[in-house]
């Protein structure tokens, strides 16, 4: 008798054990997803497949940081995940003002073409919302459209830019 009480409160505390600890651990159903995914109209590959969950997509971060140019520091301690822009530029920003010409925006256009000028602490090279671009001493205003794209036809007038470059 002693030992099936035993057994009995034995069999009592395991299973009151196991749902306590069911009960702190949530679990969600998700599928994997396979989507086109680009940046700045450039088709990028995932490594790892999207998360649909409750029609909310889930990307992963750091691929998707690398992707659009931040760094990622993450500190499991803190849970937190910081996004910071690289080389010290305003990559909101920059996103914004884009025009591609070979898959490349204006500013890394430029920068490629006149590397003295592409330091980006010295703003000798920049392009505003409103089309202001300097290089270096020279200013140009060009025109764009609402999704910013930018015309580069008054560079070619100025011979900044060459057909060839485009």
């Amino acid at each position: 008798m002693k030992k099936a009480i035993i057994g009995l409160v034995a069999g009592m505390l395991i299973g009151s054990a196991g749902m306590a600890a069911a009960a702190t651990t949530q679990t969600v159903q998700a599928a994997l997803a396979k989507f086109t995914f680009s940046v700045d109209g450039q088709k990028q590959t995932l490594k790892n497949d999207p998360l649909v969950y409750k029609g909310t997509t889930y990307l992963p971060v750091r691929e998707v940081a690398e992707m659009t140019g931040y760094g990622l520091e993450y500190d499991n301690t803190k849970k937190s995940i910081d996004l910071k822009s690289k080389g010290g530029t305003d990559v909101s920003t920059e996103l914004k003002a884009k025009t591609l010409l070979k898959g490349r925006t204006l500013i890394e256009l430029l920068a490629k073409k006149y590397p003295d000028y592409a330091t980006p602490t010295d703003n000798k090279l920049s392009l505003s919302l409103d089309g202001n671009l300097i290089i270096g001493d020279q200013k140009y205003a060009l025109p764009y459209d609402s999704q910013y794209n930018y015309d580069v036809s008054p560079l070619i007038d100025a011979r900044v830019l060459s057909v060839e470059d485009l």
